[in-house]
Order: C-alpha cells, then sequence, then structure tokens
C-alpha cells in the first residue's frame, strides 16, 4: 500500500467524517452560547405583572425590558397575544425570535410556518416594552432583540428546563452530518472500486472499505465500551455545565463554586471525546487484524 493512497483516505476520513461535523458542533454551540447569554441577561431584568404595568400606563417613560411567563391567547399575522394572570399582552412577531423546548433539547423555530398551532400554549418572553401606536407592546430593537420560550413545564422548574435544554446534547449530530457523512462514504466507495481491477492494491481497497464505515464503529464491541463510557461522561459534563449555569444565575457570589463546574464540565467533555477516539481504534484494529488473518489465511 502506498502512502499516498493512505493519505489519500485518512484525509476523506478526517474531512468529511471529522472537521465538517464538527465545524457543525461549532456553529451550533456558538448559537446555543449567545442563547444562554441573552436568556441569562433577562433573567436579571423585572417580571412584567399587572402593578407595574398600571404604571407603566400612567406614564410615559423611556422603553425598558421586562420578562413575562403566561399561555398563548391567540395570535394574528403580526402579533402574539400572551395572558398572564389579568393581564393581555401584546408581542410583535416580526424580529422575534422564537424557541421550543422539545424531548430536552432547545429547537429554533419559525412562527409563521406554525400557525395557531401553538394556543393555550405557555410562553416565557423577554425584552423591549416599547410604547407602539398609543401602546405598550413587546417588540424586537436593533439592540435588544426578544426571545420567546414555548415550554410545557411547570413555571418553578422552567430556569433549569432551558439551560438544560440550552446545553451541550450530542451536537455531533448536526444538519451538517448527515450529508457530509454520505459524501464521505460515497468517496471511499468509488476509492475502492477504482482499485478493485488491481491486485497489488488489494491493502488500499481493504483499507478504504473499512474506512466507510467507521462512523459506526462506535456502536459495535469491543468499542461500545468506550462508547458507554463515553456517554457517561458525556451526562456528567451536561450536569456539571446546568450547575454552573444556575449558580451563576441564583448565586454570583459562588463564582468558585461555579468554576470548579465549569472545569469539571470542560474535563468531562474532553474525556467523553477521547473515548470515543479510543473506541474508533479498538475496532479499527480489530478489524484490521481480522482482516489480516483471513487474508494470510487465504494466501
Amino acid at each position: 500500500m502506498r502512502i499516498a493512497d493512505l493519505l489519500a483516505i485518512a484525509g476523506i476520513l478526517v474531512f468529511w467524517y471529522g472537521v465538517l461535523p464538527l465545524a457543525g458542533v461549532c456553529i451550533r454551540r456558538r448559537h446555543k452560547k449567545v442563547f444562554r447569554q441573552r436568556f441569562k441577561e433577562v433573567l436579571r431584568k423585572p417580571l412584567l405583572d399587572y402593578e407595574t404595568w398600571r404604571l407603566l400606563e400612567r406614564r410615559d417613560g423611556q422603553d425598558e425590558q421586562y420578562r413575562l411567563s403566561g399561555k398563548i391567547e391567540s395570535t394574528s399575522e403580526k402579533t402574539l397575544w400572551v395572558k398572564s394572570d389579568s393581564l393581555l399582552i401584546p408581542v410583535e412577531l416580526r424580529n422575534a425570535r422564537f424557541f421550543f423546548i422539545n424531548n430536552s433539547s432547545l429547537q429554533r423555530i419559525v412562527w409563521h410556518r406554525l400557525p395557531g398551532f401553538f394556543e393555550d400554549t405557555k410562553i416565557f418572553v423577554a425584552g423591549e416594552l416599547v410604547q407602539l401606536e398609543g401602546r405598550r407592546i413587546f417588540a424586537s430593537t436593533k439592540k435588544t432583540p426578544l426571545i420567546a420560550v414555548l415550554y410545557d413545564t411547570e413555571e418553578e422548574n422552567l430556569v433549569p428546563r432551558i439551560i438544560g435544554a440550552s446545553r451541550n446534547k450530542n451536537d455531533y449530530w448536526n444538519a451538517i452530518t448527515p450529508y457530509s457523512i454520505l459524501i464521505g462514504a460515497f468517496s471511499l466507495i468509488v476509492t475502492t472500486v477504482s482499485f478493485l481491477r488491481h491486485p497489488a492494491f488489494w491493502l488500499t481497497v481493504i483499507t478504504a472499505f473499512i474506512a466507510v464505515f467507521i462512523p459506526l464503529f462506535p456502536f459495535f464491541p469491543p468499542g461500545i465500551l468506550f462508547t458507554a463510557l463515553s456517554r457517561f461522561l458525556r451526562k456528567q459534563s451536561e450536569a456539571a455545565s446546568i450547575r454552573a449555569d444556575m449558580l451563576a444565575i441564583r448565586k454570583p457570589q459562588e463564582r468558585r463554586q461555579a468554576r470548579y463546574y465549569s472545569l469539571k464540565a470542560v474535563i468531562c467533555e474532553a474525556g467523553s471525546f477521547i473515548c470515543v477516539i479510543m473506541g474508533i481504534g479498538a475496532n479499527v484494529f480489530f478489524v484490521g487484524a481480522i482482516a489480516l488473518i483471513f487474508i494470510r489465511g487465504e494466501g
């Protein structure tokens, strides 16, 4: 097997199975981080209640930021009406960022693609309460885009639920990953077929063929043992990250403890990544050894 062939196969593996999916990981995590920062910021803003609303109605003050939890009462093309206690507050849909907690994950949604679907659903809204056409309304501004989160939990569990949903799940499987893996697998299959007619390159054919299935290796023994450990460490990382976020929100004075959990999250995530690599490596070695024994037996 020529070194150039090995480098070509390794390049396909690294780029299509590694670099592109990891770029998707970075993009997704960046979006989640921006959301968490904005969410932590709005949690420090006052809660809009009936008394505050009446005070705002009596005076023409500057636009201020508030947060509100309630239920969706009705919708129109441009406005969403949210009911909370004795208040019915309009929310402008234009430029608002809507999210939905689904199976403990945070999903960005396009409101106009789901008209009327979420009536009576619980919603958390935060942003500027601006004066518009003689009334106050939640609306996005250039400085502070409006955020709204649809949820299905009790209000006292809302903050940890949102923080947990915005944390790092299995981000490797993102919008880029399936296409990247398909292209990578196709490239390796083409490589395998192109060398089939040349017996001198049998090692290249076997290597390329094995490489096609590398994304599946973490789910087969003996590598699955490392995958199980990887999942355990990833869950530990998520739990530590959520704990660090909650300490930062509810107990800002506990910075030292929050840093401890942040460091624990980083270490656990690094360990999880190493376990995945070790699991793939173990299966590559196992399959390669079996293939080599078979070839020698045939010879």
